[in-house]
């Protein structure tokens, strides 16, 4: 079964050459296309597609707050973030509205199918050179004391694990612990780092340059 696809950017050539890269997998389908945050989100409602690629700056309603009301008019589809910028607060406000993915434009010909996959599998996707940028500024700013030291050596690990994106499950088998001993820690880690979804726990660990 094909990975269904809604493109929303205001750049009707960008919006083509994404579509075009697209159509040369068949593993891929372009469902539908938008020029505006809001009109996107009634794409979405209407064709209710896996993986939504949303540019930030659009008119109308920006990528950021069409992916904060997307759950309620799309609940099943994943945002990648569509994106000129590799600044960090750009990064954080699209993970903190709800994307699982920030790829930047530049990057589209080598990332785009790598990232959909990803994005699609429920797991975190950003550019490498985004990945860089967060982890450079980390080591710049690190505090003192980082919260990272609070994990045990268990939940570090566990960390280590989600951050790559593997579930519970294969958590628990792989680290011969039960399911319900990997849920326990993972609440930990997120309580220790002060994350609040497992798009921002991956995040985290880039910046920390623990996964690219």
């Amino acid at each position: 079964m094909s990975i269904r696809v809604l493109l929303a950017d205001d750049h009707n050539l960008l919006r083509q050459g994404i579509r075009r890269i697209l159509e040369t997998d068949s593993e891929f389908e372009v469902v539908a296309e938008a020029s505006s945050g809001s009109q996107a989100l009634d794409q979405a409602e209407r064709f209710q597609p896996d993986v939504a690629i949303l540019d930030i700056a659009m008119k109308e309603l920006n990528g950021l707050e069409a992916t904060l009301q997307m759950p309620r008019r799309s609940p099943k589809t994943k945002v990648l973030i569509l994106s000129m910028y590799s600044d960090e607060r750009y990064v954080t406000r699209a993970v903190n509205s709800g994307a699982l993915g920030y790829l930047l434009k530049d990057s589209v010909e080598q990332d785009l199918l790598a990232a959909i996959r990803a994005v699609h599998s429920g797991q975190s996707f950003f550019s490498p050179e985004v990945a860089r940028t967060l982890a450079d500024n980390y080591k710049l700013n690190k505090q003192v004391e980082d919260r990272y030291d609070l994990l045990t050596t268990r939940e570090r690990q566990i960390y280590q694990l989600l951050a790559e994106g593997k579930p519970n499950k294969e958590i628990a088998y792989m680290l011969n612990l039960s399911l319900h001993t990997v849920e326990t820690h993972r609440i930990h880690v997120m309580e220790k780092l002060d994350v609040h979804s497992a798009a921002e726990l991956v995040l985290s660990a880039v910046r920390r340059g623990l996964v690219s």
